[in-house]
């Protein structure tokens, strides 16, 4: 039984936790019982700020910029030049 313990991957057995989780859950909901008592006013702010979140840091740690004449010249090897001019 020791073996069997230490070959589970810990991410794998998290994952499947979680979706036990949800299965009870989503059962208990059908019976009109919820183990997670979350209105859909709540899922929706949560998801409203989630996005919010992960668009800001996206955008903050994105390297574009904005203004023409603003952007860092890249280094280039060369490269492909595609066809050679006559």
């Amino acid at each position: 039984m020791k073996n069997f313990w230490k070959n589970i991957n810990k991410t794998s057995a998290a994952k499947f936790a979680v979706l036990l989780l949800a299965l009870v859950n989503q059962g208990l909901s059908l019976t009109g019982h919820n183990l997670l008592p979350i209105t859909s006013d709540q899922v929706n702010d949560w998801v409203s700020m989630t996005f919010t979140i992960v668009t800001a840091l996206i955008a903050y740690f994105d390297n574009g910029t904005l203004m023409k004449g603003s952007e860092v010249p890249t280094d280039t090897d060369g490269g492909d030049q595609g066809e050679t001019q006559k």
